[in-house]
């Protein structure tokens, strides 16, 4: 031991006796030169391969001032401090207070446990608790996941960050923007604030939730919305969602939205099984499917929606209470079916179609499309059409069969249409001045209308059984009347709005 090193191990010494018996914190501190500073008592300046240990905790720098007295001290330059819980702080400039254990760091501060590193350029770090808080922007590696906010506060105890002001977290998986956010080590997120989350297959947004990464969930409230890759958003004031398992709920306010099919449907609560390729709707669900030259407007108690793999719709199925409607046909049944890809409706238990100033109904319907409008339509059993006669007082056309076809002009007013099956017929005559003539009562193997301008202009009677005119007051009202008939106007919407207040 060289003569200076031997000086400097006993003045060191010394001042340990000294602390130990003044009962103060200190245990030791040592530099290659120790020197007193005049009108500061009790404080010493610490210069060359500084050492200062403190219960248990060690601080390293190039230069540093020692209060004996309170065990506080100022380092600088080459700043190292290793705490007794395995901390490990670097930067330039220390302040330490010993009475309360708390350590102010200044400039390229880094904090190292364990599991993270923190990256700053000020920090404040407790001793007492191992918590940390930084003001000036701070940067968070945890594996492979880094944290950046402007604001932040460590519990080291849990191992919880509180961030906040401009929050991004960027991980291999997944990147959170938020404004205040708790996060732990094991990838548990919670947030408030406007947030977006981008994943592998999803955009996310919402005011305030979690986002779990170890299991692949979210829970997203307030104007939420989780998106495909593809063209399928999911609305709600509320959304859980297992990214993982590919399906999730949603709560009130909620829309799925296809913008490739340009179709959506509303509700207050929705299931999307993603792997299924279909989701479930209850709670007044509202089905729109937007064409160029109309919507159509769908309600019932339950609703599905299937899609293939990218997204798109296929089918938009109702059940139960159906109610539909297009400015140029609408209609009710029990369950109804819309098969995107081929434009076609399908209706099933009682469907009632209106159509201009007919109404057309049976056990079963098969409605097309064609250039956004209505090309065809096929009624199957128990059929009827039946429209309203004014001449001076209300009566009704009708016809009967087991089967029809009917076709739209292409100004979607019907065309023709074809009865087929034990046709009946009640047929009110009238002269040009519209005076009632007499009312025909046909029968034959099949029946043909054909319209202008949605007006009855001419019938076909195919193979006639019978076919005789009758004086109206000739005949009475059941005999005015087919079996079967029904007149529902009452039952007609009139507009979207009569389906539902709010679309």
């Amino acid at each position: 031991m060289d003569k200076n090193s031997g000086r400097r191990f006993a003045f060191g010494l010394f001042l340990w006796l000294l602390s130990v018996v003044a009962g103060l914190q200190a245990q030791t501190f040592t530099g290659d030169s120790i020197v007193s500073i005049p009108g500061r008592p009790n404080v010493y300046r610490l210069i060359g391969h500084v050492e200062i240990v403190q219960q248990g905790n060690r601080i390293y720098s190039d230069f540093a001032d020692y209060d004996q007295k309170t065990g506080s001290c100022q380092a600088y330059d080459n700043l190292r401090i290793y705490t007794k819980d395995n901390v490990f702080i670097t930067g330039e400039v220390l302040d330490y207070n010993g009475t309360t254990g708390s350590y102010v760091v200044d400039r390229n501060v880094v904090l190292k446990d364990k599991d993270m590193t923190l990256k700053t350029p000020s920090l404040l770090f407790e001793g007492s608790d191992n918590s940390a808080v930084y003001t000036r922007g701070g940067e968070i590696l945890t594996g492979e996941t880094v944290l950046t906010s402007v604001k932040g506060y460590y519990e080291g105890s849990t191992g919880l960050f509180h961030c906040y002001e401009d929050v991004v977290i960027v991980n291999p998986e997944y990147t959170i923007w938020t404004d205040t956010l708790h996060y732990n080590k094991a990838g548990f997120t919670r947030f408030q604030g406007a947030t977006n989350i981008e994943t592998t297959d999803y955009y996310m947004y919402g005011l305030k939730g979690w986002f779990d990464q170890e299991k692949e969930q979210v829970s997203l409230d307030g104007d939420a919305y989780v998106k495909t890759k593809e063209t399928q958003t999911l609305f709600g004031d509320s959304i859980y969602y297992d990214l993982a398992g590919k399906e999730g709920q949603a709560y009130w306010n909620v829309m799925l939205l296809d913008t490739a099919r340009n179709c959506y449907v509303k509700s207050e609560y929705a299931e999307n099984r993603e792997n299924l390729g279909r989701a479930f709707f209850t709670i007044n669900p509202r089905g729109v499917v937007v064409e160029q030259g109309d919507s159509l407007f769908v309600v019932s108690d339950t609703m599905v929606m299937t899609y293939d793999t990218t997204r798109q719709m296929k089918d938009l199925m109702a059940y139960h209470d159906v109610r539909f409607f297009r400015y140029d046909i609408q209609g009710k049944c029990d369950s109804l079916s819309y098969m995107h890809r081929d434009s076609v409706m399908e209706m099933y238990r009682e469907p009632v179609v209106w159509v201009q100033d007919y109404q057309i109904d049976g056990d079963t319907m098969k409605l097309w499309f064609a250039d956004n409008r209505p090309e065809k339509f096929l009624v199957q059993e128990n059929v009827f059409i039946v429209s309203e006669v004014s001449a001076p007082q209300f009566y009704y056309n009708q016809v009967k069969g087991r089967q029809m076809w009917g076709y739209f002009t292409d100004s979607s007013y019907l065309d023709w249409t074809h009865v087929i099956g034990n046709a009946l017929s009640i047929y009110y005559v009238l002269d040009e001045k519209n005076e009632l003539l007499g009312v025909n009562k046909t029968e034959s193997q099949s029946l043909k209308m054909y319209f202008k301008q949605s007006d009855l202009d001419g019938i076909t009677v195919v193979k006639p059984k019978s076919s005789t005119l009758y004086p109206v007051d000739r005949l009475t009202q059941r005999q005015r009347t087919l079996k079967g008939y029904h007149w529902l106007p009452e039952l007609r919407p009139l507009s979207k709005y009569d389906l539902a207040p709010s679309w």
